[in-house]
């Protein structure tokens, strides 16, 4: 069978992520310039709307078929493999499809509750085929994982990723193109008639992201079409020979049990974790509209009735996108080590098991220290750099990024940390912390964003303070679920590296302006900065012996 080790199978996803992430941003910068804060409010409004129902379908059958696949592979039950394969198979793709089912039919009543109006409906329907999609997908590329072999899961990330950039700009830019050139022929859009372009244009936005997100939704479709064909035509590595040296079974019913007994805590974590963006979209609005009406300077040419959702918007498009690009590197971490940590487990091997723990924790140090502090320090130039001309939305976002990239940090910690919980068999603690979590979040929220003197910013000190009371105790717990000792060392050593990673890049950011006559702005201040401050890291890495 074709196997990684947990450092090939991390080094796999870490370069597909790279690769996704950096087609993302591509994909997130024109979507924005296009949509703008108000349109990117529909767009991540209904993601946040459809995340619970999301998640609770698909979050845990990735993690609960590799789970049951690596325990039949440590014992060599290859039939009872590819039993586990079709019944994963079958009854997520069943879940999927009624969930599925309910999304279409709540779209009207969701999007105007929750988005403003039926004109946001379309962006809610567009969502409804993605739970029966991704349970196919997320189901096979769990059973590849099981068998630690990452590169289904790769690639059908990488053809995702790509296919939703580009069917998404391309739809998105087609509605507004028609939007214009049908406001320029009969001053109507969509059955409406505007006296303005700047009318005709802000109705077609949700229209636009509705395009966007179907894209998305197909993306899915076709990476769970091409990873299917792929098992069929190329196999999964399984030899005849294996197959005949054990055909026992576990019955149908048996390995659906176990399949939910696994994927439930996760997706209850899960369904938790969305409650973030739930509470966001609930919270943030309402904050500020009280914030706005207390006093709250905003310096925008925005409408005073449309400048709450357009900041959520900004919020939402902007500094969360580029907070979540690091979690989302090191949560590869802890689906690449649960086949290593559930063989550690089943074979009984406490000193393995704590080996593969301190391993993970000190490599997402490594990345997450660095990379979370220097975004800290320069979180206009970032948002300069990646979404240059949005000045507005860039100017309600800057100091909210600041504080952001920090709490970017825990979440960094948390998601790795969660995952091998739950691969350890620890049920209920990451439901819990999660739990906890949001609690905070919505409480501080609450409190914080209606402060004028905060308003975006006390979101993100709210999320700063959820995530914190999620990660502490999550490495807390891990430590001690597997009897390891971790020194402080194995965490924080790369903690002065990347203080002095972020200063350097800082000062860079000051000095090089005024030292040398850049004429191509302020991108390649930006990129130089990063340059020299990610030299100083490696560096002080080197002289302090801190490897991941």
């Amino acid at each position: 069978m074709r196997k990684q080790g947990f450092l090939k199978g991390s080094a796999i996803l870490i370069a597909t992520v790279a690769v996704t992430k950096a087609v993302g941003l591509v994909y997130k910068i024109p979507l924005t310039s296009m949509l703008g804060g108000t349109g990117m409010a529909t767009y991540s409004g209904a993601f946040a709307v459809y995340a619970p129902l999301l998640a609770a379908v698909v979050s845990g059958i990735s993690a609960s078929t590799a789970r049951l696949t690596a325990e039949s592979c440590a014992f060599g039950r290859y039939a009872n493999l590819r039993r586990i394969r079709r019944v994963s198979c079958a009854v997520y793709c069943a879940e999927g499809a009624l969930a599925s089912i309910l999304s279409a039919l709540l779209c009207v009543p969701l999007a105007e509750r929750f988005l403003g109006g039926r004109s946001s409906a379309a962006a809610l329907l567009a969502l409804a085929p993605l739970p029966l999609l991704a349970a196919l997908l997320s189901s096979l590329r769990g059973y590849c994982e099981g068998m630690s072999n990452m590169l289904p899961t790769a690639v059908s990330e990488i053809a995702e990723t790509l296919i939703r950039a580009l069917f998404g700009i391309a739809g998105a830019y087609a509605v507004l193109a028609y939007s214009d050139s049908s406001f320029s022929e009969t001053h109507s859009c969509f059955g409406q008639y505007f006296s303005t372009a700047d009318e005709a244009r802000t109705y077609a936005l949700p229209f636009a992201a509705a395009a966007a997100i179907l894209a998305g939704s197909a993306a899915t479709g076709i990476a769970a079409l091409g990873t299917a064909l792929s098992l069929k035509l190329k196999g999964d590595g399984v030899t005849a020979e294996q197959l005949d040296s054990d055909r026992l079974t576990d019955s149908t019913a048996l390995i659906a049990k176990r399949l939910f007994a696994f994927s439930l805590p996760v997706a209850a974590a899960a369904v938790i974790t969305t409650l973030s963006g739930m509470i966001d979209l609930i919270t943030v609005s309402s904050g500020l509209k009280k914030a706005i009406a207390a006093g709250l300077a905003v310096r925008v040419p925005i409408a005073a009735e449309r400048l709450p959702e357009f900041m959520y918007g900004s919020y939402t498009g902007l500094a969360l996108t580029v907070t979540g690009i690091i979690p989302t590197f090191t949560a590869m971490f802890g689906k690449s080590s649960l086949p290593a940590l559930t063989g550690s487990v089943s074979a009984g091997d406490s000193r393995s098991l704590a080996l593969h723990i301190r391993r993970l924790l000190r490599i997402t140090a490594v990345i997450a220290f660095p990379a979370g502090l220097t975004v800290s320090v320069l979180p206009r130039e970032t948002l300069s750099f990646l979404f240059a001309g949005r000045t507005d939305e860039i100017s309600c976002t800057v100091v909210p990024l600041a504080v952001l990239s920090i709490a970017g940090i825990f979440t960094a910690f948390s998601l790795p940390c969660l995952s091998a919980l739950q691969t350890l068999g620890c049920r209920l603690a990451p439901v819990l912390l999660m739990l906890g979590a949001a609690a905070v979040k919505l409480t501080l929220n609450l409190i914080l964003i209606p402060v004028p003197a905060l308003g975006l910013t006390g979101a993100a000190l709210s999320a700063l303070a959820a995530q914190a009371a999620t990660a502490i105790p999550a490495c807390i717990l891990l430590a001690r679920r597997t009897s390891s000792k971790l020194p402080l060392s194995t965490v924080f050593a790369p903690l002065l590296p990347a203080a002095l990673c972020a200063a350097a890049a800082r000062l860079c950011a000051d000095l090089l302006p005024r030292i040398l006559p850049l004429t191509t702005g302020g991108r390649a201040v930006f990129m130089l900065s990063c340059t020299a401050g990610g030299g100083i890291y490696l560096l002080a890495l080197r002289c302090g012996r801190v490897r991941g």
